[in-house]
């Protein structure tokens, strides 16, 4: 075994003591609630102000501080995608095969987890397929992430032809007027980058040239 992988393994043993702190409830000071039913979920309030600001803002907040049990509400994530995310905050490994990666992906924009949206914004990236990439390029420009959002739209131009003839293209199209716009603007400047002055000539031929009876 090499020293690197040796570190990379020890690592991951002494973020283990973290998680299983978590998961134990040992000392924790804090109780996250989410917006269902669910109980509430012992955490550390060092742990979430460290890895999140939007988090540190609320623990600092009136509300936490004079609240019986210190406790502070996620409105916006429901019980199992709220213990998701603390158990990221923990670990800091997302599983490929977690359920909850759009939900955690939305609450790392909304709470300023940029590791975890760039974990994120991997696993989608490396998911995209022809019936998923008009999802991801609305959810990318929903949350203004320009490097999904441009990974997106190169899968869409090198795909334009099966994309741009499907029932789901006609319906995103109409739902999503600007982000139709959006993809025939990036596919013109592309046609033009590829072909510079060559494409008046090829769209002349094409629509303008009358066929010889």
């Amino acid at each position: 075994m090499t020293d690197t992988r040796k570190r990379k393994l020890d690592r991951v043993d002494f973020l283990g003591d973290c998680v299983l702190a978590f998961k134990n409830s040992v000392h924790t000071d804090v109780i996250v609630k989410s917006a269902g039913d669910g109980p509430g979920i012992p955490a550390h309030k060092t742990i979430l102000a460290a890895k999140s600001k939007v988090f540190s803002y609320m623990l600092d907040s009136d509300e936490c501080k004079t609240s019986v049990e210190k406790s502070i509400t996620i409105p916006d994530l429901s019980y199992e995608e709220l213990k998701a995310l603390l158990e990221f905050f923990y670990s800091g490994i997302l599983s490929p095969t977690n359920k909850h990666i759009r939900a955690l992906y939305v609450a790392a924009d909304k709470y300023d987890i940029p590791y975890l949206q760039e974990l994120c914004r991997d696993h989608f990236k490396s998911t995209t397929t022809l019936s998923n990439v008009l999802d991801i390029l609305e959810m990318s420009t929903i949350h203004s992430d320009n490097l999904l959002k441009d990974w997106a739209t190169f899968f869409v131009l090198t795909h334009m032809e099966e994309i741009v003839n499907s029932s789901g293209y006609r319906l995103f199209v109409q739902q999503n007027p600007d982000q139709g716009l959006y993809i025939t603007q990036a596919f013109v400047k592309s046609l033009k980058s590829q072909l510079g002055s060559k494409l008046n000539q090829l769209l002349r031929v094409a629509f303008l040239s009358k066929p010889q009876v």
